[in-house]
């Protein structure tokens, strides 16, 4: 025998019939390390009798391939935590147990809040990292909590896994409960609200939690899934940072988003889109001296649709981005046909959304629009949202002034809503304030509003910005806004939003 180990006695139990007897076996190493072999047994029949042959074969390295094919077939690779496919396997059995013992079975969909921030802001190093800690907090949240610290047997054990990205899954076996899982889930918010601390930066996100329970939220892993994934997004549209347990009617207003998205998405292939357009009137003069672009549907069953009915669907769905480039472009094209009529076209204003502003486009597609059509970049207005330019205020000081020297017109819409900074509204590369309607709907009944007008004018004055005031709709309202030197109004008063043949028309 060749002595690949310390020589050993190898003593063979008699009675073996099987001429191939082969067994995994442990012997000791030099170093006392236990070393994994394969035993081979085998028999051959001589004169003399049955001589039976030994072999052992060092299986370490195959035992260390199969231990790491398993985990990249079972494991997240970055979190260590089990992956989807063992999820799966661990809620059929989950189910299958509950239905015979009568119990509850909880799934929680756990969605890390505005993680994308930290991957566009401090990189996808950084943000490894941060899901990395997030997973070890998260397994000892689970792993030590009151409410599941009676259960004993594996199978029937809180599995947390990762789906992927910013998203985990909680699976909680033989629970008494509502109540017990509603207490795990506001354990997991507060650890989630606790600093992480990556590569010197501290950083605090919140996370939403959507829940739904065997056998009243659905009797199958499909419909458990789907529904607290549909819990999950309602916890974000209601404000973020909550547990929430999902309701039928979630469901009826998951299928209309669904229905909505696909129209939506139809609506931009085939022309189902309009553009209106509002008249900006002087104060001074009266007379026209711009236009705001404003999008409809033409629903072929619900005929004409608001922007309100549509657009936060197309938010919600990531449609809102394309739907905003062609209202950019169909806006341009409508100034050239305006300026082909022989007469001076009006400014226009468009509304650049959350995702165009963010992306790494909207300047080449401005670019791009300007020269297909061949208008004066003057000619082009464009409206962000105070929210917006805030929300990174460093980008947003870059981007308005890249706008600039391409030479069209900014303003900030919804003035006095949001959470502006002075010293970064003074900075910013924009020519005009845009005052919300909600501060104009009340002139002449409360003081408050009137001397907040007052004050954004004057202050957009010092900057020498042009002031407009939006949803004017009387004549005192509009003496008023005259009275403190407003610059620019729109509303009812003067008109409301009307297709580009009746402008024209309206114009004249």
């Amino acid at each position: 025998i060749a002595p690949l180990f310390p020589p050993k006695i190898l003593l063979i139990p008699t009675g073996i019939h099987d001429p191939k007897h082969i067994e995994e076996t442990c012997i000791n190493r030099p170093d006392g390390s236990c070393c994994p072999v394969e035993l081979s047994i085998s028999m051959v029949n001589l004169e003399s009798g049955r001589v039976y042959i030994a072999s052992l074969r060092d299986i370490t390295e195959r035992n260390t391939a199969q231990e790491r094919i398993r985990k990249l077939a079972f494991y997240d690779t970055l979190t260590g935590l089990p992956n989807r496919s063992v999820f799966l396997d661990r809620l059929e059995l989950a189910l299958e147990n509950a239905k015979r013992h009568n119990d509850l079975v909880a799934v929680m969909f756990i969605d890390l809040d505005r993680f994308k921030r930290v991957n566009d802001t401090l990189g996808h190093t950084v943000g490894d990292h941060f899901l990395t800690q997030v997973a070890k907090r998260l397994h000892n949240t689970v792993r030590t909590s009151d409410t599941l610290s009676r259960i004993h047997m594996d199978e029937d054990a809180p599995l947390l896994t990762r789906l992927g990205g910013d998203e985990f899954t909680l699976l909680l076996s033989r629970i008494r409960n509502a109540n017990d899982v509603a207490r795990v889930g506001q354990r997991v918010l507060e650890d989630l609200r606790r600093p992480v601390t990556v590569h010197g930066h501290e950083l605090v996100l919140t996370g939403s939690i959507g829940i739904a329970l065997f056998p009243g939220d659905g009797d199958d892993i499909d419909a458990l899934l789907r529904n607290a994934d549909v819990a999950m997004y309602q916890g974000k549209k209601s404000g973020r940072n909550q547990a929430t347990f999902y309701s039928s009617s979630m469901n009826e207003a998951a299928l209309h988003v669904l229905t909505l998205e696909e129209e939506l998405r139809r609506a931009l292939q085939n022309g189902g889109f309009e553009v209106y357009y509002q008249p900006k009137i002087s104060i001074q003069t009266r007379e026209p001296v711009g236009a705001e672009a404003l999008i409809r549907w033409n629903h072929p069953q619900r005929g004409l649709m608001m922007p309100g009915e549509f657009l936060p669907v197309a938010e919600e769905t990531g449609l809102i981005g394309p739907i905003s480039d062609w209202v950019l472009e169909e806006s341009c094209r409508q100034i050239k046909k305006w300026a082909l009529s022989g007469k001076e076209p009006l400014p226009v204003s468009v509304n650049i959304s959350n995702q165009q502003f963010n992306g790494d486009q909207i300047l080449n597609i401005i670019k791009r629009v300007l020269k297909e059509t061949g208008i004066k970049p003057s000619l082009l207005e464009l409206e962000l949202t105070e929210s917006i330019v805030m929300e990174n205020a460093p980008y947003a000081l870059d981007l308005t002034r890249s706008m600039r020297t391409i030479g069209v017109t900014l303003s900030i819409d919804d003035f006095g809503t949001g959470y502006s900074s002075m010293s970064h509204l003074k900075r910013l590369a924009v020519d005009k304030l845009k005052i919300d309607r909600s501060f104009v709907m009340d002139l002449g009944e409360d003081s408050d509003d009137e001397a907040i007008i007052q004050a954004i004018t004057a202050l957009a004055h010092s900057m020498h910005l042009t002031v407009i005031a939006e949803g004017v709709e009387t004549e005192a309202q509009f003496e008023l806004l005259r009275r403190h030197s407003c610059d620019e109004a729109q509303g009812f008063l003067f008109s409301k939003a009307v297709p580009a043949d009746e402008f024209a028309r309206w114009l004249k």
